[in-house]
């Protein structure tokens, strides 16, 4: 048959199965309740101790105190930060894909998939086949011209021929530099250029396909910083500036950075009335990749010097006010005194309070549910 500790341990594990069975409760509030369960836990203990001396001892009383035994710790002034955790993305504006500038056939691909390449580089040619055959005979033309020109510059210098005659010449000379020199330009756009440093990702076009202005060829990224993008709720856009601390956790890779708010947006969506904060990161490794999900932790209020406690120690009575247990020294006995207090903002389990409590004063902890004012108990260390 079990013992009488076995069934009542059995009884307070199958009530706390089912109160954490609850998940519609919010982490702070199963944390405030396993502290709670914590503190039963210790004085259920010291009463099954109790009563199984008193049965090894065939039903006598022993003589072991009768006092509900607590535990205490003394307040003391404190920090109190609370925080907002907004959904972010990580982004990065060195994430591009390039296009031809002009239409043509592919015929070679000059990099490959993870290739690292400057700005500039060539990534892939397209034929220019017709346009090496037009500038070879704006060439010969230019040559003839330039021949002309020269000739008739000689000429004018002299005093023979029109002024008119001159100036066709001329005309035609420069008419066809130019033509030269545009069709170079184009030329030269007959290869993909890197716009930005980087790796190449992706690559979406095959040898000899047609390519054109628009059509996707491959893209390029640079990870070496990336932007973590957070949409924050109007509340909070006193409270939150450009350069304060921020955590950042990613919850994929289980890891945190502190960073400062590079930049806050000014406009407000009005849509879901937030705005826009970025917090840059360094990416060297390139771990962190585009639109990945992160977590951003930013710290909307602060307070120097007060007392902060558990949250799971402040007490509700019935008309509603707030009141924490304390103990009195009297004759060297402890007795319990209801103290009424007024409460801040809470995170994290903690609350702060506002009044009510001073640093030094001693505060039931585990027990604390089950003493009432004025009664006298045992503190236990």
């Amino acid at each position: 048959m079990a013992s009488y500790r076995e069934k009542i341990a059995v009884a307070a594990m199958a009530f706390l199965l089912a109160a954490c069975a609850d998940d519609s409760k919010s982490l702070e509030e199963k944390q405030a309740l396993l502290e709670q369960y914590k503190s039963e836990h210790a004085v259920l203990s010291s009463k099954i101790e109790l009563l199984e001396k008193e049965i090894a001892a065939g039903g006598n009383i022993v003589t072991v105190s009768n006092l509900k035994r607590v535990t205490g710790f003394q307040t003391e002034l404190s920090q109190f930060e609370h925080f907002v955790e907004v959904p972010a993305n990580i982004t990065s504006d060195k994430n591009v894909t390039v296009s031809p500038e002009m239409n043509g056939r592919l015929t070679r691909i000059l990099v490959k998939e993870g290739q690292y390449v400057k700005r500039g580089q060539r990534l892939g040619q397209l034929d220019t086949e017709v346009l090496n055959k037009q500038i070879e005979e704006i060439k010969t033309n230019l040559d003839l011209a330039t021949t002309l020109y020269e000739k008739q510059d000689r000429l004018w210098k002299q005093g023979v021929g029109s002024e008119v005659q001159y100036l066709q010449v001329k005309n035609q000379k420069e008419t066809l530099e130019a033509g030269l020199a545009s069709l170079e330009e184009q030329k030269g756009k007959g290869y993909v250029l890197a716009p930005i440093s980087g790796t190449v990702d992706d690559i979406f076009a095959n040898e000899g396909e047609l390519a054109a202005p628009g059509q996707p060829f491959a893209r390029i990224v640079n990870l070496n910083k990336v932007e973590v993008v957070a949409e924050v709720s109007e509340v909070y856009s006193k409270q939150v500036k450009k350069g304060d601390e921020v955590t950042v956790r990613i919850p994929l890779m289980n890891d945190e950075y502190k960073r400062p708010i590079l930049s806050v947006g000014k406009f407000i969506n009005p849509q879901n009335r937030t705005f826009r904060i970025q917090v840059e990161l360094d990416n060297r490794e390139a771990e962190l990749k585009p639109n990945t999900m992160a977590v951003v932790r930013i710290r909307d209020y602060q307070k120097e010097d007060v007392v902060v406690l558990p949250s799971y120690l402040v007490q509700h009575s019935a008309d509603g006010t707030e009141f924490v247990y304390v103990l009195e020294n009297k004759g060297g006995e402890s007795f319990v005194k209801k103290v009424v207090v007024t409460t801040g903002k809470s995170y994290a389990g903690k609350t702060m309070i506002e009044e009510g409590l001073a640093a030094g004063m001693t505060i039931v902890d585990k027990g604390y549910s089950d003493v009432t004012n004025g009664e006298k108990v045992v503190l236990v260390k």
